[in-house]
């Protein structure tokens, strides 16, 4: 039983990140969901879990801000009594640019969000981390990190140094944390994208099928209950990587 950990998980209002915490709920976890805009999202999850009486608690954060993270840290430590044991970074800002329209602003707004907030928050977890508890931190990077395209370009700069900061972070906080990264494939229909172009473009992949959001969700989950990993990367892709793709395949 896990039931005086918390997991704290970014994003988890909705999408994978919704997933992730209602799995994590069943296991026992007691779930800190974090949102920033989808507050009817965050209370209808929390009213779930609640419902199937399992401990979790939601705090809104903008981390897009970085002088706010201390304070969103701080609430969710209190809620939890100080009793972070894991993390997981799947927040992230998803905007299209490439060499051509890539901006300083658009290269900040992807690093803010998708490192430089997860940098900040594994420190305050590292901090944090009361003395009798082994944590474990997951970070969610993008299957196209071993195969890239030039679409959505400061999207994936943002990617490749979440994924640098998974391998410094697994040396420098063993042996207490361990630090791992799950890379998603495709997985959901692209905004604006049908279903029948989405089940189309899912058989190109080597096993012929999209990645699943439950088998992603296992990996997160493998992750958080296993203690003899750390440093390593799963890809949820079914092969999707494999292929050279001159542009994202939601386009």
């Amino acid at each position: 039983m896990q039931s005086d950990k918390w997991l704290l998980i970014t994003g988890s209002a909705v999408r994978l990140g919704r997933e992730i915490a209602l799995a994590a709920a069943q296991a026992d976890w007691g779930v800190i969901l974090h949102y920033r805009g989808s507050s009817q999202e965050a209370s209808e999850t929390l009213q779930l879990l609640r419902d199937a009486n399992r401990k979790a608690v939601a705090v809104q954060g903008d981390l897009q801000n970085p002088a706010g993270i201390d304070a969103f840290f701080s609430e969710a430590l209190s809620l939890s009594n100080g009793r972070i044991g894991a993390l997981v970074n799947s927040a992230s800002r998803f905007e299209w640019d490439d060499l051509d329209s890539a901006s300083l602003q658009t290269f900040q707004d992807h690093m803010n969000v998708n490192v430089y907030a997860p940098l900040l928050l594994c420190r305050l977890f590292a901090r944090h981390l009361p003395n009798d508890l082994m944590g474990n931190i997951v970070n969610i990077l993008d299957f196209k990190l071993s195969n890239p395209n030039p679409d959505h370009l400061s999207y994936t700069l943002s990617k490749y140094a979440l994924a640098g900061l998974t391998q410094i972070l697994a040396r420098q906080l063993a042996p207490g944390i361990q630090v791992n990264a799950v890379a998603p494939g495709y997985m959901l229909p692209a905004p604006g994208q049908s279903d029948e172009e989405f089940q189309e473009k899912s058989k190109r992949t080597p096993l012929k099928r999209s990645a699943k959001l439950e088998d992603v969700v296992d990996a997160v989950s493998f992750l958080l209950n296993n203690q003899s990993i750390t440093g390593q990367t799963l890809t949820i892709d079914c092969g999707l990587s494999f292929n050279s793709l001159h542009q994202d395949i939601g386009r």
